[in-house]
């Protein structure tokens, strides 16, 4: 009995049949094979998004793996944790999916489409790369953000010694090396696939001193996370996160006192910082094997829905899926950013303005969608309950956005608990008095002296 599953819900002991593609495109030499090493698992999980096992020639037989030939939930093994496994979904959750499928392939087809007309026009655009078209996949397994923490934390640190190291390389006119650029990359997407909101985060607790390799980062993770939510494959992902590393690099090469200015910008200055656009090319094509798609991005995310953008003043569809998405998130990242010439604002202000201007500078569709990905509560925001109680937001609930994941450090009194603990508000948790636990507001950074990093920085 064949049966065809996703590649995130493998386990030890079935046997892989079929790919998703040429078994010669994979470094599989045996056509069919007993899964059986967690190497295995990690080559399959980069090649395919699919595969077909034979449950009859699975270790234990058809019976062992009845449940997950009825699209149950599997029996745990030590390749999927409980946490990551296939869930169990209800026909209103089932419903919900199909209906973000739906939402996702449209948004896509609304790009792709202009593409295709391109291509007939003999004028087809390296910014609607058929990647448009790449499978749609949901991530609904994540590990637990508490698990996570750990290992996003490690992840980070690593992308703040590259980015320091890129900035100086590139700084003495020294050229970079895609495999140390990919290496980190790498590491960023799978924590961004097992659990967006560990790195989102940590994007919230860094220092405030370095906004050129932090923005880097920022946008890096953020670019991930969107198209994460977007549904789009591990291949596509490690695009996004190189292309958010690599989006501003080209501003090293500008004088400092320009990066340094806090009031307006002159004409003349103006025109001198846009030239970053040609610097961060110039640098990407001192680089081997950096993807089209990438290039592409840094040529174009300050390009505009409206026009006016820059360098070519291209309009809505014309910027492309991946450089609109850009856009969007290198303007969010720089808004909750702490710069020489503004303070930071909170995530759900940065929202608020890019509502204002979608369909000027931003895609509207897009703007949407990113807002849903960011959630109504950020991670890393602070918010009291109806208890009184005050928390951290940790993670978000995709269905039911008032009901996030929370760490809990203060109590009603505002006095800290010597021992914080987290707190789901999709599990309808009560009060001591017996009433429904809610939010009550959200608190601005800061409140009641309290530094985050005190609780998820080492």
């Amino acid at each position: 009995m064949e049966t065809r599953i996703h590649v995130l819900d493998l386990q030890k002991g079935l046997f892989v049949a079929e790919l998703d593609r040429p078994w010669l495109d994979t470094p599989f030499l045996m056509q069919g094979f007993l899964l059986e090493t967690p190497q295995q698992l990690e080559q399959l999980r980069e090649h395919c998004e699919y595969v077909t096992v034979d449950l009859a020639r699975s270790t234990g037989g058809i019976v062992r793996w009845a449940n997950l030939a009825a699209g149950l939930k599997p029996i745990h093994s030590e390749f999927n944790s409980p946490n990551i496994s296939a869930l169990i979904r209800s026909p209103v959750e089932e419903k919900e999916r199909q209906e973000r499928i739906s939402v996702l392939r449209e948004l896509r087809r609304l790009f792709s489409g202009l593409f295709k007309r391109n291509e007939q026009d003999g004028n087809p655009s390296p910014g609607l790369s058929q990647r448009h078209e790449a499978p749609i996949v949901l991530y609904d397994r994540e590990e637990k953000v508490e698990l996570e923490l750990p290992k996003a934390q490690a992840v980070h640190r690593a992308s703040r010694e590259f980015m320091q190291s890129l900035l100086e390389a590139v700084r003495c006119d020294l050229q970079p090396k895609i495999e140390d650029a990919n290496l980190v990359v790498n590491d960023l997407v799978d924590s961004i696939v097992r659990n967006p909101n560990a790195l989102l985060l940590l994007t919230q607790l860094k220092d405030r001193d370095q906004y050129s390799y932090s923005h880097a980062i920022d946008t890096a993770v953020y670019l991930l996370a969107f198209g994460r939510h977007l549904g789009y494959p591990i291949e596509e992902l490690k695009k996004l996160g190189l292309a958010g590393l690599m989006l501003d690099i080209g501003k090293v090469k500008l004088p400092t006192e320009l990066l340094n200015r806090t009031g307006r910008y002159t004409q003349a200055e103006f025109m001198l910082m846009k030239t970053h656009v040609t610097h961060s090319l110039d640098i990407l094509g001192q680089m081997d094997g950096v993807p089209l798609d990438v290039v592409d991005m840094v040529a174009r995310h300050h390009e505009r829905y409206d026009g006016s953008g820059y360098p070519n003043g291209l309009k809505a569809e014309e910027i492309g899926m991946f450089a609109s998405m850009a856009g969007i998130v290198d303007c969010f990242t720089a808004l909750t950013s702490e710069r020489n010439y503004s303070d930071a604002k909170p995530a759900h202000e940065a929202l608020q303005l890019l509502y204002k201007w979608s369909e000027k500078y931003f895609h509207p569709a897009l703007i949407e969608q990113f807002a849903q990905c960011v959630g109504i509560f950020h991670v890393g925001t602070l918010v009291e309950l109806s208890t009184g109680e005050v928390g951290i937001v940790i993670g978000q609930n995709r269905v039911r956005r008032l009901k996030p994941k929370l760490m809990i450090i203060l109590g009603s009194d505002k006095q800290p608990y010597a021992k914080p603990h987290t707190l789901d508000l999709i599990t309808n948790p009560t009060a001591p008095n017996g009433l429904p636990i809610s939010l009550r507001r959200e608190l601005s950074r800061g409140a009641y002296n309290i530094d985050p990093r005190e609780y998820f920085l080492e």
